[in-house]
């Protein structure tokens, strides 16, 4: 006979191992970046000595400025909505002796897709303008019409600037695990920000007239720093010691990057769009589609503006063999609305499918905010999924269960397009991946993938 939880308790509660924790900022080299002429924004993380760092309710800030100015009398007409996550074209994590431990291109992208897939639009209208900026759905008509810091309409006009605060997406700094940056030889590891062009990462009121441009200032990550107490420290001396140049590791997620384009001009019917990837272990594969043009147009904002390229349905090839084995429908017309599979896809790949509280900011009809648009230059929030995990290790963190992909061979997307491509498409691929980061005994950190 088993006892509720509810009526269990202890005599003896047990005592948590000693520590001391204080709030530490770290500061950019540099007091001010922008995109055309300065636009690497390095970040070093010296950590005092035996200490570690707690990036579980870390953030990311910086003071936006808008240099948008139009080349007309009406200020208004280049007021912009900036949301920090779209300023950002990449990260990477350095380790003490610069070598590379992770590397997230077209960081914004991937950041919009999950907030698409993650938020629900009260949380995306309150807590998230608040700290982070933009717009709900990234329409540029909307920059001016939302609430930003105070007021309603609040878009900044040329010159005006606004604090912006967000978690970083990285398998670095999820969170999961406290890390002992204070155990590194050398000097301190690093983050190296990219900031975008203003033409991909800026939301316009007046798009026609908002040149774009911009300036990002005191930026710096806020963290929690632990230090132990000797006996704690010497226990984890020994276990380093005991691991020796393998050293002990944790598993965290991260994002591989490719990208692949599809031609002008090309017909209806199957095309296949090979791309690579080769980690040890892919949990799932997304795919974006976007206009070619829209990409660098101020006036479609495609990190969160995306298309569905006239795709009818698709499919996945992987060493000849075809995924699913039947191949996912999309339409979307007032008489035939096949796009379920595909949108169940993308809940499967974030463990999300069976989640009766998920939040989400895509409907079933709306401006910017649909699932899916059969029409080319329609904007919405396609994403193409691709489930690879063998089983759900979300109890065991710890344990590898994506697919192995090092050997992998020819790996294609291959949409079945209703009609002739008009424009020159950019395909953009995600693998989410199990990334190991290694602390060896030397005081040395490295990842494999």
């Amino acid at each position: 006979m088993s006892t509720p939880d509810q009526v269990q308790f202890s005599n003896n509660p047990v005592e948590g191992t000693q520590a001391e924790s204080e709030l530490v900022i770290f500061r950019s080299e540099l007091t001010e970046y922008n995109p055309a002429s300065n636009k690497f924004i390095r970040i070093n993380l010296p950590v005092a000595d035996k200490a570690w760092i707690d990036w579980s309710d870390s953030i990311l800030s910086l003071k936006f400025t808008n240099r948008s100015f139009d080349s007309g009398s009406d200020a208004d007409d280049s007021k912009v909505n900036p949301a920090l996550s779209d300023l950002i074209k990449s990260v990477s994590v350095l380790n003490s002796q610069g070598e590379q431990i992770e590397y997230v291109n077209n960081y914004n992208l991937i950041s919009a897709v999950m907030d698409d897939y993650s938020y629900g639009t009260s949380h995306k209208v309150s807590v998230e303008q608040i700290l982070a900026g933009g717009s709900p759905d990234g329409n540029p008509a909307n920059a001016s019409s939302v609430f930003v810091q105070g007021a309603a309409g609040a878009a900044l006009a040329d010159g005006g600037n606004i604090t912006l605060c967000d978690r970083l997406m990285t398998g670095f700094t999820s969170g999961q695990y406290l890390l002992p940056l204070g155990y590194l030889v050398g000097q301190a590891c690093a983050l190296v920000i990219e900031l975008e062009d203003a033409s991909t990462a800026l939301t316009c009121e007046t798009p026609a007239n908002c040149t774009g441009g911009y300036k990002v200032e005191n930026v710096q990550i806020r963290a929690k720093q632990i230090r132990f107490n000797a006996m704690f420290n010497e226990s984890f001396e020994r276990t380093l010691a005991e691991a020796g140049s393998v050293g002990i590791n944790y598993i965290t997620e991260s994002y591989l990057h490719n990208q692949a384009s599809i031609p002008a001009s090309t017909g209806a019917g199957v095309t296949n769009i090979p791309f690579s990837t080769n980690p040890r272990s892919a949990k799932y594969i997304l795919a974006t589609v976007r206009a070619e043009a829209d990409v660098t147009d101020i006036a479609k904002h495609s990190i969160r503006n995306r298309s569905g390229g006239s795709i009818q349905e698709y499919s996945w090839e992987i060493s000849g063999k075809t995924l699913p084995s039947q191949p996912i429908q999309v339409d979307n017309t007032a008489n035939a609305q096949n796009y379920a599979q595909a949108y169940a896809q993308v809940l499967d790949c974030l463990g999300q499918i069976g989640a009766i509280n998920h939040n989400t900011l895509v409907t079933p009809a709306g401006t910017n905010t649909l699932f899916y648009s059969n029409t080319i230059g329609t904007a919405c929030k396609f994403v193409a999924g691709l489930p690879l995990e063998d089983f759900n290790s979300a109890t065991n963190p710890s344990v590898y269960s994506g697919a192995n992909l090092t050997t992998v061979g020819q790996m294609a997307f291959r949409p079945n397009f209703r009609a002739t491509v008009s424009a020159a498409h950019r395909v953009d691929f995600f693998t989410s991946i199990d990334m190991s980061i290694h602390f060896t005994v030397d005081g040395r950190m490295y990842s494999v993938k």
